[in-house]
């Protein structure tokens, strides 16, 4: 039974976050937005997940409002950052990751800040 209940949270980890979208290239001082695509493909529904996004090398974090998703739904989130006026043009790692308590998927992409 636990292998079972160990698929399963394997399978609803690898299809959990869809299509990621920034509004960027953004200027320091400017609001940047991201949109993200939460996927719940499984059969169980999905409490208190939140969309976070760090930024490595500005070690700063942004994130969504917790939410829940039953499943087979699909819900998209915009979360925004205030870039501060000091952050020097560039390319920036961000780890977006979708979690709650039971699952985690995490994806990376690079933020520009002209």
């Amino acid at each position: 039974m636990r292998s079972h209940k160990i698929l399963f949270v394997m399978f609803l980890v690898l299809g959990l976050i869809g299509a990621i979208r920034d509004f960027g290239p953004v200027s320091a001082g400017d609001l940047f937005f991201m949109h993200v695509n939460v996927n719940n493909d499984g059969v169980k529904d999905l409490d208190d997940l939140m969309v976070r996004v760090l930024i490595y090398d500005l070690a700063t974090i942004f994130q969504s409002n917790s939410f829940d998703l039953n499943d087979g739904d699909t819900t998209g989130k915009i979360i925004s950052w205030d870039v501060p006026s000091y952050v020097q043009p560039g390319d920036y790692w961000a780890r977006i990751t979708v979690s709650n308590d039971d699952v985690r998927e995490v994806k990376h992409r690079l933020i520009t800040i002209v």
